[in-house]
Formats: structure tokens, C-alpha cells, sequence
């Protein structure tokens, strides 16, 4: 009797044990599945390079790789990159500009997300995905694109930053929705120049 209840005790600590390291083990792989952030290399020309964070020099980089928060990607003369981010989103760098990736993050359950980026050089487009422009207009999203003397936040899907290092000005162009046809044949662009610390919404 004894054997066969200690038997049986010895069996239910197994189990718990074993049930115990299931759920453990399925919470981390829910919020692998549900929490997402970086971006990817979608499409390149020329000579693109990265410098990851805690790294000291540039590597050369192929389409399909990520890019995490404390990275840069940089475009030579001639070169450019497109970048897709985990809300549908799309970046577009420029020759001769450096982006670093400030923080990216993307909850797919609360649906809530953060994109924000540093341009030190150069020029990028941004066209943001329609989701994110309703999250930001509720307030449970981010958009921001930062250079050394202003602050660019969405406000609308489609805008240009770029950065003029030996001037020292920032200028945004807010541009037409390529995805609608109505608004592409129009002429809606508007553009900003900042020549110091600012922040708007465009």
C-alpha cells in the first residue's frame, strides 16, 4: 500500500511538473506570436550596409534581413532600400542617407504599435499603412521620424523627411496617397522647412 501510494504522489508531481512547463512554454509562444517589432529588407539597390547595435563597423546587407531597435542601414551613392514594417507600413531610404532604427514594436492582440526612426542623413519616405493612421488618430500608435533638428509625426499616410547635414535643415513634404487613384492625379503636396528643434504633425 505504502509503495503504491507513494507511487501515485510521485506520478501527480510529474504531472503538475510536466503541465506546469506546457503553459509555461505555450505563454511564450503566444506572445511570440503575438508581439512583433523590427523590419525587413524588402528590396535593395546598390550598395546598402548595417551597423548593428553594439557594433563598431558597417557590414554589407542583403534583402530578406532584419533590422532590430539600435540598428542603422545606410545607402550609398546610388543605392536605396525598401523597408516593410510589422504593421504594413513601407520605408523608402534614399542615396546617401543613414536611418537608425529608434523602436519598432507591434502588438498583433491589442493591435497597438510604435514606429519611430532617426535619419542623421539623407532622405526617407514613409507610406504608412491605413491601420496605423486610424490607431494614431486614437492615440494607440506612434509614428515619428526624427532628424538632428526636428520631429516629424504622421498624421496622414504618405510624407517625405529629409535632412540637409551641412545646413542643418529638416524639410517634410506631405505627399499624395499613391493607393488612391484620386489623390495621386492631384497636386496635394505640401512641404516644411525646420531649421531648428520642432515637432509637428504631418
Amino acid at each position: 500500500m505504502g509503495r503504491g501510494r507513494r507511487g501515485r504522489v510521485c506520478g501527480g508531481l510529474v504531472a503538475a511538473v510536466f503541465a506546469g512547463l506546457l503553459v509555461l512554454a505555450m505563454a511564450d509562444g503566444a506572445r511570440a506570436q503575438t508581439v512583433a517589432g523590427g523590419a525587413e529588407i524588402k528590396q535593395m539597390t546598390g550598395r546598402v550596409e548595417v551597423l548593428r547595435k553594439g557594433q563598431n563597423e558597417w557590414a554589407p546587407v542583403t534583402t530578406g534581413a532584419k533590422l532590430v531597435d539600435g540598428d542603422q542601414i545606410r545607402a550609398h551613392a546610388g543605392a536605396s532600400a525598401e523597408l516593410a514594417l510589422p504593421d504594413g507600413s513601407t520605408l523608402f531610404l534614399a542615396e546617401n542617407s543613414r536611418l537608425a532604427m529608434t523602436k519598432v514594436e507591434f502588438d498583433d492582440v491589442t493591435k497597438t504599435r510604435t514606429s519611430a526612426f532617426h535619419l542623421a542623413v539623407g532622405k526617407v519616405r514613409a507610406l504608412v499603412s491605413k491601420a496605423a493612421i486610424e490607431l494614431l488618430r486614437s492615440r494607440q500608435s506612434n509614428f515619428v521620424i526624427s532628424t538632428p533638428t526636428a520631429v516629424a509625426a504622421a498624421r496622414g499616410t504618405h510624407y517625405e523627411v529629409s535632412y540637409d547635414v551641412t545646413q542643418k535643415v529638416t524639410r517634410v513634404a506631405v505627399l499624395p496617397d499613391p493607393r488612391v487613384p484620386e489623390a495621386a492625379e492631384g497636386d496635394h503636396d505640401s512641404s516644411y522647412t525646420l531649421s531648428q528643434n520642432a515637432a509637428d504633425r504631418f
